[in-house]
Formats: structure tokens, sequence, C-alpha cells
């Protein structure tokens, strides 16, 4: 049975992530919370991890995975390129819940981007994420907890009763609140084009980009 350890989400204490990052390093699996919701995570650049989180999921369709970075340099090796716009969206809302789709560059393994050439990048504002992302040392997978389409959960009771096997490690921050999911908007285009609404409204972003599509 995989472990659990509680976590605070607020300022989370070394070992639980130390233990996590680990994990993350060796190629396994672990549910975590983000400042939304809780995520299954794994390397981003591991396809053989890549691979187990899809299979946790049951997940059978080509969308993408989100991927969470500590800073804008570890987007900037992800991306193939970044404009001015995504460098303002950047700088107006990281950290935070927007979701940035760029084109992904050659690093990217190509089970991250089934659908094409993209890459949804953010950087979070939880401090418990930003510290297991500079303890891991690498880009993480950041999609629900939950079976592909079905009910996202917001306790690791309900998480684990749904996921079953996988999971190499739970951490657990006790139930998150409802909370809207981060803001998707796709930079490749001219006007970017906001692909999911969510915790990001759009008049705050057309705050900073007044021509942005919703």
């Amino acid at each position: 049975m995989a472990l659990t350890l509680s976590v605070d989400p607020g300022v989370p204490e070394d070992r639980p992530l130390v233990l996590a990052a680990e994990v993350i390093q060796a190629g396994g699996v672990i549910v975590y919370p983000t400042e939304t919701l809780y995520g299954i995570g794994a390397n981003a650049l591991d396809p053989e991890a890549i691979a187990k989180v899809q299979a946790i999921k049951r997940r059978t369709d080509k969308k993408p995975m989100l991927v969470l970075v500590a800073t804008h340099a570890a987007a900037e090796d992800l991306a193939l390129a970044i404009s001015p716009t995504a460098h303002s969206l950047m700088d107006a809302f990281w950290p935070g819940p927007l979701t940035l789709v760029f084109s992904a560059a050659e690093a990217v393994p190509s089970a991250l981007r089934p659908e094409g050439n993209t890459i949804g990048i953010r950087v979070p504002s939880s401090p418990l994420c930003l510290k297991l992302l500079k303890l891991c040392g690498c880009p993480i997978i950041s999609t629900s907890a939950n079976l592909s389409g079905a009910v996202t959960h917001r306790t690791v009771g309900e998480i684990r009763k749904t996921l079953h096997a996988g999971v190499d490690l739970y951490l657990d921050a006790g139930p998150l609140p409802e909370s809207s999911p981060s803001t998707i908007v796709d930079v490749t285009v001219t006007p970017p084009r906001v692909l999911r609404a969510g915790a990001v409204d759009i008049n705050r972003l057309r705050s900073v980009v007044p021509d942005i599509r919703s």
C-alpha cells in the first residue's frame, strides 16, 4: 500500500517533500496538493513516468497534460519560443493559477504533447509545490487526481478509493476547499485565446492583454 504523509501546504516541512522528490526522481508517481486541487505528479521529462500517470488515470484520449515549473527560466527550457505577450502574462500572473500553452521545445517528450507540438506550463503559487519542484530539479506533471472523465475529489481518502494501484506516495493536506482550476491560455496564436476559463478571470487577463479572445 502506498505511503501517506501529512503536509502543511502553506508551511511544508522538509521530510515529506524530500521523500516525494526521491519518488519522482526514481520514476515514481505521487498525489500532491496544489493551490487549486490534488494532482497526480511525476517527472515530466520521463516517458515511462508519463505512461504510469496515463495508466493510473485510465486515460485513452490524446489531451496533453500540464506541467509545473519553479521559475520562468525553467519554462523557457520547455517552450520553443516565448512571445512578448506571453512574457507579459507570465510577469503578471506567475506564480499563480494561469497555464500558458506554448509550442514545445525538442526536450519535451512526445507523450506530453500527443495532439501536436504544444505544452501547457505554469509556475504555481503553492509554497509546497514550489519547494517540491526545487527539490526534484525537474518539471512535474500536474493532472487532476481522478480517473479520466470522473469526479474530482478534494480529499486523499476519496482519491485513494478511486485510483487504486499505481501511486507510490500521497501527500495529504486535508480537505482542499472548493476552487476553480487554472485558467488555460493559448499563446501560440495572436491574439492569445482562452482555452479553459478558471481561477484567473477574463477581465484580469484583459487588463494585461486587451485583445485576448475568450
